[in-house]
């Protein structure tokens, strides 16, 4: 298990606004949350399927990606890694 907590700014809800990206990587599975305060939050999660191949060979960097596609497409959320605005 890997876990990551990174400073994000949410870019595509009005004024820019800082958040944390919250990530819980599995071998055949992750879950996330993108927090801005207690009334303000989204939480999804991937497993393995035979079209995304599983995430044990992908680095950081590519995992991060992945994670960020699957905000913007599934929860329609755009962020920019960055320290807290």
């Amino acid at each position: 298990m890997r876990q990551y907590d990174l400073p994000i700014i949410v870019t595509n809800h009005s004024l820019p606004t800082s958040a944390l990206l919250k990530v819980i990587r599995l071998p055949t599975s992750w879950y996330a949350v993108v927090w801005e305060n207690p009334e303000r939050y989204a939480s999804f999660s991937q497993g393995r399927t035979e079209l995304n191949g599983c995430y044990e060979h992908l680095g950081d960097e590519a995992f991060l990606n992945r994670v960020r596609l699957v905000v913007s497409f599934t929860q329609g959320i755009d962020y920019d890694y960055a320290e807290a605005l």
